[in-house]
């Protein structure tokens, strides 16, 4: 029964915990947080399957705000909208408080040697983070021909094209419903 939901009440502490401790991670941008995400999420909660992940993943690339909607997702998932709300605030959290810290002295910060070094050094790692991304959605995701098909020409409009991404994530949703019926 879908509506008993309310019944796992115990879980919001945990829930909230959880995607606070991703929120204070959730620094880069969105994809940079994938692996944090995947394994809370999946591999030592096991709130998600491994499907479920990749779905959710998908799902939030139709919506602004790409990877944080899987905060909302996973949270509707374990509690339905009260969870969705909780994750998805949680989730924020951090990165909203961080912001308006260092807003206030944003000038001051960067004139800083240190800030700026340190700015400098975020960079490789969040590259670092982003292949560790591709390569987790990448295991689950191409499982197929299709999906090496996909891979492929999504990677050669992106990078000779310019394609938008927007347009080949509308696109393979078209593919999909076309030739995947079922």
């Amino acid at each position: 029964m879908k509506d008993a939901r309310w019944l796992a009440l115990p879980l919001l502490p945990p829930l909230a915990w959880t995607f606070l401790k991703i929120g204070l991670v959730f620094f880069g941008g969105g994809y940079v947080v994938i692996p944090v995400m995947h394994h809370e999420l999946v591999q030592n909660l096991h709130w998600l399957s491994e499907r479920q992940f990749i779905d959710g993943t998908a799902i939030s690339q139709l919506t602004p705000g790409p990877i944080a909607v899987l905060a909302t997702f996973a949270g509707y998932k374990m509690l339905g909208v009260v969870g969705a709300l909780i994750a998805t605030a949680a989730m924020f959290l951090p990165g909203s408080l961080l912001m308006i810290f260092l807003s206030r002295g944003y000038e001051a910060l960067t004139r800083r040697n240190a800030a700026k070094k340190a700015l400098n050094s975020l960079t490789p790692v969040i590259a670092g983070l982003l292949i560790a991304s591709a390569w987790q959605i990448g295991r689950t995701a191409i499982a197929n021909w299709y999906g090496v098909a996909a891979f492929v020409i999504a990677l050669i409009a992106l990078l000779r094209f310019k394609v938008s991404p927007a347009l080949l994530v509308i696109a393979a949703a078209l593919v999909g419903m076309l030739f995947h019926p079922g």
